[in-house]
C-alpha cells in the first residue's frame, strides 16, 4: 500500500498550498467573510502562523473568529462538515 504523506498546516501559505480556505466571523456585525489567501500572502503574510493571525472585521474593526475550511473535493461539491458541526452533534 502506498504511503500517505502527512499534511503540515501551520502558516497561511500552507493553507493556500493544500487547498484549504479560511473564513472569519464577526461577532459584532454577525457576518461571515471568506479570506483571500493569495492576496494575504502577496501582502507579506504568507509566513504568518495561523495561530498568530488576528483578522479584524473590515466594517467595524472587531477581532474576527477564524474558521478553517476543508479543501474542495475533486469533481464534487465542497465538503460540508466543520468542527462546529461535529461539536453540535456530539452534544446532542
Amino acid at each position: 500500500m502506498a504511503q500517505i504523506a502527512p499534511v503540515r498546516i501551520a502558516t497561511l501559505a500552507d493553507l493556500s498550498r493544500h487547498g484549504y480556505g479560511l473564513s472569519c466571523f464577526c461577532p459584532r456585525c454577525r457576518r461571515w467573510a471568506e479570506l483571500d489567501l493569495p492576496t494575504l500572502a502577496a501582502s507579506g503574510l504568507a509566513a504568518r502562523a495561523i495561530t498568530e493571525f488576528r483578522p479584524r472585521c473590515s466594517r467595524c474593526g472587531t477581532p474576527g473568529e477564524k474558521q478553517l475550511r476543508p479543501p474542495r473535493r475533486l469533481g464534487g461539491p465542497p465538503a460540508r462538515a466543520t468542527f462546529a458541526h461535529y461539536a453540535a452533534r456530539a452534544d446532542a
